[in-house]
């Protein structure tokens, strides 16, 4: 059976995040939540309107939904935001290593697109590494199908 590109996307998604969980780090799929950090955002938002004497960067640091951006500040938060509206879908996975936070590409070419290579430069400037996580996968799977015929 040929796999499709959407199919060795998600291979190479599955395969970078049992790398990541391995090595202890923690790991946010952009893919899959962005949605969520962008909803705590406007949350945290929210409860700064209705509660303005505590400080945003209170709200960011102590909200249940630090684990899903893994930012400590408002302004930090702000920017990442910012960054994901705009170059987001240019990459799969936010990971924290423990020393440093980084944006991660999971491809099976080295060869970036122009996409990739412009949110790569915007995504320095905010002080975050990039990784790109490199996997192959067959093109075709072999396989077979085999009934279990019950006991009538």
């Amino acid at each position: 059976m040929r796999l499709e590109d959407e199919d060795k996307q998600a291979i190479f998604e599955i395969v970078a995040a049992r790398y990541f969980t391995t090595q202890s780090w923690k790991w946010v799929n952009l893919r899959k939540d962005i949605n969520k950090i962008l909803k705590a955002f406007d949350e945290l938002n929210e409860q700064y309107a209705s509660y303005s004497y505590v400080s945003r960067d209170w709200y960011v640091e102590n909200m249940g939904s630090k684990y899903i951006h893994m930012c400590s500040t408002w302004e930090e938060l702000k920017n990442f935001v910012t960054f994901l509206n705009t170059h987001g879908s240019a990459f799969n996975f936010l990971v924290n290593t423990g020393n440093r936070k980084s944006f991660c590409i999971v491809s099976d070419t080295r060869d970036l697109s122009e996409v990739q290579a412009n949110a790569i430069k915007e995504v320095q400037k905010l002080g975050y590494n990039t990784f790109i996580f490199l996997a192959t996968v067959p093109d075709e799977i072999e396989f077979q199908l085999l009934q279990v015929r019950g006991v009538n």
